[in-house]
């Protein structure tokens, strides 16, 4: 196992030790499994994939470690640790191997945004690099919801407030990565951008509170 798969093993053995922590992972997995997260009505089309993905495995196969990392994720994103914005570019990913086509679908990324994927890779930690050229205006969650219609089948929508992000820049991880390695990146990178298979668009993930994030 990789060194993020290892602290996922170590973080689903602290939930299984909380009688609510691992009731909660657990109904999350289930609303992942129904394909919840992924809709665009809470956090945006195509979230739960940007927290982590694998064409491989449906989430209902996923091993239970990369469960509770994906349940980190979004109680960080929920709880405003975590801030993410969404950015256009020109297409869906390619396989791996097609990364001229890929390379050239990042240059329509919407500017201040720039994508750059690494042509050769060999082994690095990311597929690319991304960068915004000015300060970044972004969301944050406060950790409180609404209601934004009266049906009573409405889902809710995060109370969120603008905070100012620098410029700078972030590894660019395309197609799949685990929830994992998407918490390792924030851990040590302080932001992750993340453009998986199927998704026009770019997440940017940034941790507001670096070096607090339970890895």
């Amino acid at each position: 196992m990789t060194v993020h798969e290892d602290a996922a093993e170590a973080l689903l053995q602290d939930i299984l030790e909380d009688d609510k922590a691992t009731a909660a992972m657990l109904k999350l997995r289930s609303r992942h499994i129904r394909g919840e997260m992924n809709e665009g009505d809470i956090y945006g089309t195509g979230y739960a994939d940007a927290l982590g993905s694998s064409a491989r495995y449906a989430p209902n196969k996923w091993p239970l470690h990369q469960h509770a990392a994906f349940a980190l994720l979004h109680a960080l994103v929920g709880a405003g640790d975590v801030a993410f914005t969404y950015v256009s570019t020109g297409g869906v990913p390619g396989a791996d191997a097609d990364r001229r086509g890929n390379a050239s679908k990042l240059e329509d990324t919407m500017a201040p945004f720039r994508a750059e994927l690494d042509m050769t890779q060999h082994g690095a930690d990311a597929d690319g690099l991304f960068r915004w050229d000015e300060p970044l205006r972004i969301g944050r969650s406060t950790g409180a919801h609404f209601y934004p219609s009266g049906c009573q089948r409405a889902q809710h929508a995060l109370v969120t407030y603008p905070t100012l992000i620098e410029r700078g820049s972030a590894p660019l991880e395309v197609g799949d990565s685990w929830p994992s390695r998407t918490l390792l990146h924030l851990l040590e990178d302080g932001a992750v951008a993340r453009w998986p298979y199927g998704s026009e668009l770019i997440w940017l993930l940034v941790n507001l509170e670096r070096g607090g994030i339970g890895l």
